[in-house]
């Protein structure tokens, strides 16, 4: 079926499936409330009972879109995929799940992205798949972090990672990921790739459900589906096959989760009958130089300018994040900026105003790695851990967060004991932070021990012992992931649909300008890179540490300033 070119405020059949592909900076978001308000007013197929979903990749996303429809979010329902398969298919027919997974229905609360790492369910992991002789349990907990659920050759789904990871250099066994599975399983315990697994399941085996879904839910739209996995789009496809009208908005070029299974190919290849495919070539976003740059480095859409503003040229800044930021900000005036970076720990040296670090961004994971108290208990390096993640989040305001990190690590505590040390264990920490926030972590561990008077063991010798004394609070600190927020400096996913003025990227290194000089938009790191600078309205800047002579000239003849 030809592709038809519409703008933003267009309105199309609402009783026909549709694909709308647009860029960054199109409007996606303002063209699917505006679609969903024309569902809603014109719609015969609506009862009380029934109503549109519309599924998002982000709860921002989700409280943007619920915002925008105002009085008509009423009759609508908003929320992640996880959240309303868990809600919809998992949670009412958890009774249904075959038995052989060995599921303690009774123990499921939900649904999390923590990973069970204590050192008895390691040891039973190891000793049920044979793999006793691994000790480094960092890169096993690094390894079960990175395994999905997947279809593999024979069309069946099987849990592993997208690569083979070692630990101790013996390789970790494909087939003991299910083991992990099956061990959290038995503890109640999913995460939000298990809703995914257990969706597919019980669609698969009670068809009745997906009818249950098409009697509730007429329309389905998907925002970012770029962003969706294989096991997604054919759940999403079924609910398709007859009633109910899918809808799904995206764009290839801005598909970022790789790790997660998500691949570009996935836009394109959606099966929908009668599918009405559409394509929103506008920017409402950008200056029409930054647009210029963006059109140059892709070639399956061309955006045209809505603002009729020509803009500076983006600049290119030779230099540290930190040190960049400074220079963007003098040239920007009193103006606000936002850094956009695409590691965790480049984010956090510019929120902190620090030019460098000599830590890497596992190093508050490998903490209970190291400081073992012995062969059966990491509980002190788990309490260690929690504290700095909760200490972090406090200092940037998340005290909720920050509380419930405490709560998992006193569990074992009565609701209201850990209502009131918790509290006063943060206020204590905020008081002292300056005492101890560039200092070993020895020193914060003597906080938590002797005047917070936390009951966990002591430091005398061994690893452990050298590891607090090695590294600073701070290195540790610089690792922890600040959560989901509207702040100025924030990682390129945690950026994904928002917009801002003003933009400085701050690239790691020099290579990263690859992106720029020979585009490929089917590497993912490219991807990245141009969701990154597709944020900028008015004025981007890129930072990069260092910058060879060929390198410059290049960037010069697209048409970059170089600072």
């Amino acid at each position: 079926m030809p592709v038809k070119t519409i703008i933003s405020d267009d309105l199309i059949d609402i009783e026909q499936h549709f694909r709308v592909a647009a860029g960054p900076g199109a409007g996606k978001t303002h063209w699917l409330v505006n679609h969903i308000k024309n569902v809603l007013h014109n719609s015969t197929r609506l009862q009380k009972t029934r109503a549109v979903a519309c599924i998002t990749y982000t709860n921002v996303a989700a409280e943007t879109i619920i915002q925008r429809l105002q009085l008509a979010s009423s009759r609508v329902e908003v929320s992640t995929i996880h959240a309303f398969l868990y809600k919809h298919i998992v949670k009412p027919y958890l009774s249904f799940i075959d038995t052989k997974h060995g599921l303690n229905i009774e123990k499921v609360e939900g649904h999390d992205d923590t990973i069970l790492s204590n050192y008895s369910l390691l040891k039973d992991w190891k000793t049920n798949t044979n793999q006793r002789r691994i000790t480094d349990d960092t890169a096993v907990v690094e390894a079960i972090k990175a395994a999905r659920w997947r279809f593999n050759t024979n069309g069946e789904l099987e849990v592993r990672p997208d690569r083979p990871y070692k630990a101790n250099n013996y390789s970790i066994r494909t087939i003991s990921y299910l083991e992990y599975k099956k061990l959290a399983w038995q503890k109640g315990i999913l995460h939000h790739d298990d809703v995914l697994f257990f969706s597919y399941e019980l669609i698969k085996n009670n068809p009745f459900i997906i009818s249950v879904i098409r009697a509730k839910f007429p329309y389905f739209f998907i925002d970012e589906f770029q962003d969706t996995n294989p096991i997604q789009t054919y759940i999403i496809e079924q609910i398709g096959q007859s009633e109910t009208i899918i809808g799904v908005i995206g764009d290839k070029a801005q598909s970022i989760y790789g790790f997660q299974g998500a691949k570009p190919d996935n836009f394109d290849s959606v099966q929908l009958q009668n599918l009405n495919t559409l394509q929103i070539q506008a920017n409402r976003r950008s200056t029409i130089a930054i647009i210029n740059l963006l059109n140059s480095i892709r070639n399956d859409i061309t955006q045209t300018p809505v603002r009729n503003d020509i803009g500076d040229k983006p600049i290119v800044i030779v230099n540290n994040p930190v040190s960049a930021l400074a220079i963007a900000q003098a040239i920007i005036g009193q103006e606000t900026i936002h850094s956009i970076t695409r590691l965790n720990i480049t984010s956090n040296l510019i929120r902190k105003s620090l030019s460098a670090a000599s830590t890497n961004g596992n190093l508050l994971e490998k903490i209970t790695d190291i400081d073992k108290p012995s062969q059966s208990n990491n509980y002190r390096s788990k309490v260690i851990q929690g504290f700095i993640k909760a200490t972090e989040w406090a200092q940037e305001g998340r005290y909720k967060e920050a509380l419930a990190e405490l709560d998992k690590v006193f569990k074992h505590k009565s609701k209201n004991e850990r209502a009131k040390d918790n509290l006063k264990y943060i206020i204590t920490l905020c008081e002292k932070y300056d005492s101890f926030k560039t200092k070993k972590l020895y020193e914060y561990f003597l906080i938590i021990r002797n005047e917070l008077n936390v009951d966990i063991s002591d430091l005398r010798t061994g690893a452990g012992k050298n590891f607090y004394e090695n590294h600073t609070y701070q290195e540790l600190a610089l690792c922890v992931r600040i959560p989901e927020d509207n702040g100025l400096h924030r990682t390129i996913h945690k950026s994904k649909g928002a917009e801002f003025n003003n933009v400085l990227v701050a690239l790691t290194e020099e290579k990263d300008i690859d992106f720029l000089i020979k585009p490929n938009l089917q590497l993912e790191d490219h991807r990245v890179s141009y969701v990154a600078i597709s944020r900028a309205k008015n004025r981007l800047f890129i930072s990069v540490p260092t910058l060879s002579s060929t390198n410059r000239v290049a960037l010069e003849q697209k048409g970059f300033v170089i600072q």
